[in-house]
């Protein structure tokens, strides 16, 4: 067998690797890493003075991998379940529950104003963390169900490209003749903000609280560098809240005041 049927086969693998990366949600890490291996791979194998039969059992062997295990390199752009109930979704009762939130943070916020030097940090540190566990999860999971549980839903069609990822890449997104493509829109979905904006809060907030439990055992925390991961959560709740109604926020608001 020649070098060039060698290198069509190399070829085969990178084309496939191309695809699976253009489906992948944008800015993966692990598909990034996916395919610098992909290009590693088959520069070392240029290079290699393996005898063919060697070259070619690898060659097979590794795309056999990818084309048999396609959506394990692919990314998911559907978030996971978190076990939301979604029978009141977009509902002022289930936004009250991320407004009490956020007015914990804003408690946090003026203890810190009014503490600019404290004689005890660990002792203000301590108050901190007893007013954010008030209202706010540290596990993760049970975080995010609160916002999911407001959050418009996954719809049918974010499901079906999902799941037709491959289909819709090859018939370029081909819904009926006279149809716009399935992927057509530039409109980003309610969801897919929601989504975002509910990542960046358990973000932000997780590096707030890791750093007050720190605080609070060693000392080591600065009340500055405290304030700009505060400044930093209460920004992302912020952009979260906003992207509801204005009447829901404010039936939300008198649901918690009365």
């Amino acid at each position: 067998m020649s070098t060039r049927v060698l290198l069509i086969i190399v070829s085969a693998i990178l084309i496939n690797g191309k695809l699976i990366q253009s489906l992948s949600s944008s800015g993966s890490r692990s598909s990034q890493r996916f395919m610098d291996n992909l290009e590693m791979f088959s520069l070392e194998m240029r290079k290699s003075d393996l005898k063919r039969k060697d070259f070619i059992s690898l060659s097979i062997a590794f795309s056999g991998f990818i084309f048999s295990n396609p959506l394990k390199a692919a990314a998911s752009n559907l978030p996971e379940s978190t076990g939301a109930d979604f029978s009141k979704t977009g509902s002022p009762e289930k936004l009250a529950p991320i407004l009490a939130m956020k007015e914990d943070l804003d408690e946090v916020q003026k203890k810190l104003i009014e503490n600019q030097s404290p004689s005890s940090t660990q002792q203000l540190l301590e108050q901190l963390k007893k007013i954010l566990e008030n209202s706010i999860p540290e596990d993760e999971k049970a975080f995010k169900r609160i916002f999911d549980e407001y959050s418009q839903p996954v719809s049918y069609k974010q499901k079906y490209m999902d799941s037709n990822a491959f289909l819709i890449y090859y018939t370029k997104g081909f819904d009926g003749v006279g149809r716009p493509s399935i992927e057509s829109g530039d409109e980003i979905p309610l969801q897919t903000l929601q989504y975002g904006a509910r990542n960046e809060c358990w973000t932000s907030y997780d590096d707030l609280i890791t750093e007050i439990k720190f605080g609070i055992k060693d000392g080591s925390t600065e009340l500055g560098e405290l304030k700009l991961l505060l400044d930093k959560s209460i920004s992302s709740w912020n952009n979260y809240i906003g992207l509801a109604p204005r009447s829901t926020i404010e039936k939300a608001e008198e649901l918690l005041r009365n």
